[in-house]
């Protein structure tokens, strides 16, 4: 009886049997009925770990870590290593490293990524001793060389997330990401490797179910109606039927339909305890329908409470319309493509997916993760230490990381496409600028035929070539969908947040995020998403000059977060200066009482500010910062410049006030940097514009002031005077009045930093306020790209390309070197020239 049932059996495996014969054998072969158990466990323990890392994803980071500590400590037989445990650990401190930049939390991720280098370095070497083949298709030890890559990447991220990295740090961080380079480039041609074969087989298997041998998917039923699945256990139509006992068979199909249901659930979502699971695979305009259906017991079959017919009907009566889409690997790609989903081919439209297994399932989605990871990172790595990309031998390619990212967030149901989908987010919608949104054509020659990503198994190239060109139409939609599987988690609010702050809608991004914090029933357990949530609040209401609301949600932060304590401070004391301001100009209702509270507020956080920069001071020895180093982080560095600015005004004007010895508005400043003067509307450009003015020279251009009335106490230097500009010409720009901005900008910007033009480059040293001169050409480069592509001109793509990158060109030559926001300067000029480039190709 058993004999026929594993014939059957056999069908699903789907092992290389006529390529890659040399790093692949037939796993019947390696493994043995003395070996299952311990395949099973390792499968099982894949699958604890993903639904952990699901618990995190929603927010229940504690449930999580618990039931990775509960499974961690389940005694086993063997004494064979657990590398996916600390792993799942690491991740999840990786993301709340990484949302809140703490020093603490940095370390501890640190620490746990370290052991689980080892350990998956360990468990991989154990797998390939024993012979262990946990996957239908790659040789044993493959799951945790992709353990031991991600591990060894995130570790490497850690230490190049450091805002204020030096050479020799970032070069050892490289060097991390080579070794996570080469284990992710030998895994993946391997998956390249393995097409044909899964081309070949699929062909078979459909060929079989056509002919009535059976709709073989791998996947049974048995009388209650459960679902299971063969290709957990790579090997299992090794056995025959004189080896094999029944009540060992039937404690293989419970553990096999144990892990099914697992895997099911966590694709569903009612793995995290929903009340109401997702029916993520019903999609009318696919072919390929999921939803579950209840199945009616053959007539040819016996039913009694006998094991033998039990496990009979496991092996008899397959269920291939319960499998989930998502089991699809990102890498079989070339593999679906090629099965026919026509209407005609809807009655067996289950054979036109492949069902893949736990291992498979991790292995495919995590290489294609942290391929696309390296990709993108090393492509923004600042051109500060280009020579030690070049010392390690390679650089990222944007595009091809960013498909991989997209590919992966669409086609993935574990987190590894949910990671995919917040890389994808911040580089897009993030608070510092990866990609230029700036650069582009008129509206009228962009495609808006918006595909649909629901439930899609698939991406063709011109599909993801569509998708990256317009990205906010599919962020978007995948936003969406994670909102609906992870419910309780701020995380994908503060998301949101973005993608409407980044469309210009800040009322709707603000009022999403405060309407959250203030509903009592909402929770939010990782406390580094609530302190990111509350600062990018903050941000918004800065862009829209609700100050007291800023000030408010920066101060807080101080109690529940140690990121950068002197940069709130600076913030909410710069929202306080500017509300002043706004009073004496009229522009907000306030007497002089209400007008010198705000002064005195300024003064007072300003100080405070100062008493939490590392190293300065009295705190020459305090550490701090990102990271938890002794360094200054770049926006520490600016505010003391700021300060030592305040400092030689007040030995000038010794009898005035803190507040009245600012010149060119802080707040603007860091709103500047912070990217929004690409978030904020006409309405909040109009007040900017005015605002600025406020330090202006009496009777200057763009000034607030008169020879018989002056807002500004002190005199506008020429230094301040450049800034200011620099900011109007920016805000007039926004305002669509192109001409007149320009002009600002090169009249009284532009020239004050170009000694000589022609005929070699030549310019003033940066001195005063270093950022300025390169961010000056960088601006200058958008006026060239808009004018040249606006609505009134007969646009030639190409001459505007080269017009633009010969400004961006001097940016890159200003820019060059170490000075103080240096990074974020220069990731901005590469954006720009990364889009031009892919422009210049239109």
């Amino acid at each position: 009886m058993f004999k026929g049932l594993r014939k059957k059996a056999s069908i699903l495996s789907l092992y290389p049997t006529t390529s890659n014969q040399n790093t692949v054998e037939n796993a019947s072969a390696l493994n043995s009925n003395s070996n299952y158990d311990k395949i099973l466990k390792q499968v099982h323990d894949f699958e604890s770990a993903l639904k952990a890392m699901d618990y995190l994803l929603d927010d229940r980071s504690n449930e999580g870590t618990a039931l990775l500590k509960k499974e961690a400590q389940t005694v086993v037989e063997d004494d064979s290593p657990r590398a996916i445990f600390p792993l799942a650990l690491g991740m999840m401190e990786f993301i709340e490293a990484t949302l809140g930049f703490e020093p603490e939390v940095m370390a501890k991720a640190h620490k746990t990524l370290s052991e689980a280098e080892n350990a998956s370095s360990n468990n991989s070497k154990y797998n390939t001793r024993y012979q262990l083949a946990t996957s239908t298709i790659y040789p044993p030890g493959t799951e945790f060389q992709v353990t031991l890559a991600e591990s060894t990447l995130l570790n490497a991220l850690l230490m190049l997330l450091k805002e204020n990295n030096g050479v020799v740090e970032s070069a050892k961080a490289l060097f991390k990401l080579r070794k996570a380079y080469q284990i992710l480039d030998s895994v993946h041609k391997r998956m390249q490797e393995s097409e044909p074969v899964f081309n070949k087989n699929l062909a078979k298997l459909k060929r079989k179910a056509a002919n009535g041998i059976g709709k073989s998917n791998g996947v049974f039923l048995n009388n209650n109606n459960q679902s299971i699945s063969t290709v957990d256990l790579p090997g299992f139509d090794a056995l025959n039927g004189s080896s094999s006992s029944l009540p060992q068979d039937i404690k293989l199909m419970k553990d096999l339909e144990k892990i099914f249901l697992m895997r099911k659930a966590r694709i569903e979502g009612s793995n995290l305890g929903n009340t109401e699971p997702l029916n993520m695979f019903e999609d009318s305009n696919s072919s390929i329908t999921l939803a579950k259906k209840n199945f009616s017991e053959p007539s040819d079959v016996q039913n009694n409470n006998s094991d033998d017919d039990e496990f009979e009907d496991a092996m008899e009566h397959l269920a291939v319309s319960d499998a989930p889409s998502s089991f699809v690997g990102s890498s079989a790609q070339s593999i679906l493509s090629s099965v026919d989903t026509s209407p005609s081919s809807q009655g067996n439209g289950s054979d036109t997916y492949l069902h893949v297994s736990t291992t498979d399932e991790f292995i495919h989605s995590g290489v294609q993760l942290c391929f696309g990871i390296l990709q993108v990172v090393l492509s923004l790595i600042p051109p500060a230490i280009g020579a030690v990309l070049s010392i390690v031998g390679f650089k990222g390619n944007r595009s091809i990381g960013l498909q991989l990212l997209w590919r992966t967030a669409i086609t993935s149901r574990n987190v590894h496409g949910e990671l995919a989908l917040l890389f994808l987010l911040v580089f897009y919608d993030g608070p510092v600028q990866f990609v230029d949104t700036g650069f582009r054509l008129p509206e009228s020659k962009e495609d808006h035929n918006v595909i649909s990503l629901n439930n899609k198994l698939t991406v063709s190239e011109e599909e993801l070539e569509k998708i990256m060109d317009n990205p906010p139409l599919y962020t978007s939609q995948l936003l969406r969908s994670a909102r609906q599987h992870f419910p309780h988690n701020a995380l994908w609010i503060l998301q949101e947040g973005r993608m409407l702050a980044a469309e210009g809608d800040l009322v709707g991004a603000s009022t999403l995020m405060q309407n959250f914090t203030d509903d009592p029933n909402n929770k939010i357990q990782m406390k580094q998403i609530e302190s990111l949530l509350m600062f990018d609040r903050a941000i918004i209401y800065i862009y829209m000059h609700e100050y007291d609301k800023a000030a408010r949600d920066l101060i807080h932060l101080i109690d529940i977060n140690s990121w950068s304590k002197a940069v709130y401070l600076f913030m909410a004391a710069s929202c306080y200066l500017e509300k002043y301001r706004m009073i004496k100009m009229g522009v907000l209702k306030g007497g002089p009482t209400e007008a010198q509270k705000y002064a005195d507020l300024f003064a007072k956080n300003m100080k405070l500010s100062l008493s939490y920069v590392p190293g300065h001071g009295h705190n020459a020895s305090k550490k701090g910062g990102l990271g938890g180093s002794g360094k200054q982080m770049p926006f520490d560095k600016f505010l003391l410049r700021k300060h030592k600015h305040i400092e030689m005004r007040k030995k000038q004007y010794p009898d005035v006030q803190l507040a009245d010895l600012v010149g060119t508005s802080l707040i603007h400043e860091l709103v500047y940097f912070w990217n929004g003067y690409n978030r904020m509307t006409n309405e909040h450009f109009q007040i900017a514009l005015k605002m600025l003015g406020y330090s202006g020279a009496p009777n200057a251009e763009l000034s607030a002031n008169t020879n018989k009335h002056s807002f500004a106490v002190i005199q506008e230097t020429e230094d301040e005077a450049m800034i200011r500009y620099f900011l109007q010409s920016v805000c007039l720009r926004q305002l669509g009045q192109m001409k007149e901005g320009k002009r600002i900008l090169q009249q009284y910007v532009l020239s004050k930093i170009v000694i000589s033009d022609s005929p070699q480059f030549k310019f003033h040293k940066m001195t005063y306020s270093p950022y300025l001169y390169p961010t000056a050409f960088y601006e200058n480069t958008m006026f060239t790209w808009v004018e040249e592509t606006g609505p009134n001109s007969n646009i030639d793509v190409k001459k505007a390309v080269a017009d633009s990158k010969a400004w961006l060109k001097k940016a890159e030559i200003v820019g060059d070197g170490d000075y103080e926001l240096s990074n974020r300067t220069s990731m901005r000029i590469k954006a720009a020239g990364d889009r031009l480039d892919q422009l210049a190709n239109v």
